[in-house]
């Protein structure tokens, strides 16, 4: 299977296209917009969806929303139409996982992969999985095989809500160094390997220190479509995001179940960074919310 096909040649669908020609695939790509970057550096680039469902043996999706996934598997000119027996497609957009499952049933071909960070998540039929190793091997660092179809994107709820409430914690202790009088790269040095540290401390702190939210490595526009998911995610588990925070502690003490208060708490500052149209900036940005 070394014909690989990536529809969505987008911030993390090129460079996904670039890992796999590195390692010896052959990539055919599709994006609405074109993509010149994939031409030149040596790849195929289609006209469809349908059209790289018919050169490729397996299909990795990475696109913006939900109807954009449904519109390149099941529009038109989507890989259903011209989809070949055996084919795997490796979905892995962050939309809801329901429909995610309704799309694989039409596919029939299961198999997904939440989208890359430092790791990926792959579930869904275990044969198929074992099939594409190699190409997961390409895209990606370390990746985990977490079980059955939709615990992969469940799995990065749990990894994304960390990463919300431990950027906001970070920058909460920024601020209050700064506002201490304190060296900041002092602070930053103390504390990188201390037991309060964290990776996203350790990377997103110097992008705190000196207030540098651009070039964008993590925006804030796509972190927060993935918070709002898991907030509709928690609330179906029974998980109590309330607000405000003096709420939840009085609701948490009649609740049975867990309360989600810090979480709550850490989207709010993502809410409101979104709303003063902070989307394009790094997610590091929330320093300066805090510090308001």
């Amino acid at each position: 299977m070394d014909r690989v096909g990536v529809i969505g040649l987008g911030k993390m669908g090129l460079p996904i296209a670039r890992n796999l020609m590195v390692r010896g695939f052959h990539v055919t790509g599709y994006r609405r917009s074109g993509s010149p970057e994939l031409a030149k550096e040596g790849g195929d680039v289609a006209a469809s969806a349908a059209e790289v469902a018919a050169e490729a043996d397996v299909i990795l999706s990475i696109v913006p929303t939900a109807d954009d996934v449904e519109e390149i598997i099941a529009g038109p000119a989507g890989t259903l139409t011209t989809l070949k027996p055996g084919t795997i497609h490796i979905e892995m957009s962050t939309i809801d996982v329901d429909r995610k499952a309704r799309l694989r049933d039409q596919v029939q071909a299961p198999g997904m992969v939440a989208p890359r960070k430092a790791t990926t998540f792959a579930s869904g039929d275990k044969q198929s999985v074992d099939t594409v190793t190699a190409v997961l091997d390409a895209i990606s660092g370390p990746w985990i095989y977490t079980g059955a179809f939709g615990t992969g994107a469940r799995m990065k709820y749990v990894a994304n809500l960390l990463l919300a409430v431990h950027t906001v914690a970070a920058a909460e202790a920024m601020a209050l160094a700064r506002r201490s009088g304190l060296d900041l790269q002092l602070v930053q040095k103390t504390l990188d390997e201390s037991i309060a540290s964290s990776a996203i401390w350790r990377q997103r702190g110097p992008l705190m220190a000196e207030r540098a939210w651009t070039p964008a490595p993590g925006p804030v526009r796509t972190l927060h479509p993935i918070l709002e998911q898991i907030e509709e995610h928690a609330a179906s588990t029974g998980l109590c995001t309330l607000h405000p925070i003096l709420e939840q502690i009085e609701e948490h003490a009649a609740s049975t179940g867990l309360s989600a208060s810090v979480f709550a708490a850490a989207k709010e500052v993502f809410d409101k960074a979104l709303a003063d149209g902070w989307g394009d900036l790094d997610i590091a940005c929330v320093h300066d919310q805090v510090n308001q």
